[in-house]
């Protein structure tokens, strides 16, 4: 099945921006995740096309060039290095994936029948992702690659609630739309602050 596909591409995107060591390459598989959460909001609104294309366009804004334009500026801004340095290899990050893997299959075994058409292996692909975004607290220590994962980690949530729930009221999905901004915006703020004071001394 096609969704099921594309909910591992959101895993394997999820993947790249734990591992990754570029910046741009984070934004960018970060804004790619953001277009893939399409697919799945599709998926779970086929009988309600107008909440499906409001959701439609929140996510193009948001998760796919709102979000990745405020950490490419912020990272300009601030003049961050383009190279971002993890806490662990990647050894230690493979054995927190087979963890979480472990994990994922001890979750769905538990979870009875969707009320959507999504295979028990879409499911585990999508609890995952969210694992992957918690691992990025660990394993990252740059604050931008923390934020990125902070966004994998709330892209996850976001599917898992569609699959689950089949979605949320318009209201509450709007919100965490809105969250996901403020705590980049702030991340920016925090980080350019600084900076700022550092030319006010100089006038």
């Amino acid at each position: 099945m096609i969704y099921d596909f594309v909910y591992l591409l959101l895993l394997l995107s999820g993947i790249v921006v734990l591992v990754e060591n570029r910046l741009s390459r984070i934004i960018l598989f970060l804004s790619l995740q953001g277009f893939l959460l399409i697919f799945p909001v599709i998926q779970t609104h086929e009988g309600d096309w107008q909440h499906a294309i409001s959701l439609i366009l929140l996510v193009v804004l948001f998760k796919g060039l709102l979000t990745p334009w405020i950490l490419n500026w912020t990272a300009d801004k601030s003049k961050m290095n383009e190279s971002t340095t993890p806490r662990f290899g990647y050894l230690a990050t493979l054995l927190f994936m087979v963890l979480g893997l472990v994990l994922a299959v001890k979750i769905t075994e538990g979870v009875p029948l969707l009320s959507i058409p999504v295979h028990k292996i879409a499911l585990i692909y999508v609890i995952l992702l969210v694992y992957v975004g918690i691992l990025c607290f660990v394993v990252r220590r740059n604050w931008l690659a923390l934020i990125a994962g902070f966004c994998v980690f709330e892209n996850g949530i976001f599917v898992l609630t569609m699959v689950l729930d089949k979605g949320l009221p318009f209201g509450l999905e709007f919100g965490s739309f809105l969250d996901a901004i403020l705590v980049i915006v702030s991340g920016g703020i925090l980080q350019l602050s600084p900076h700022m004071h550092v030319k006010e001394r100089k006038l």
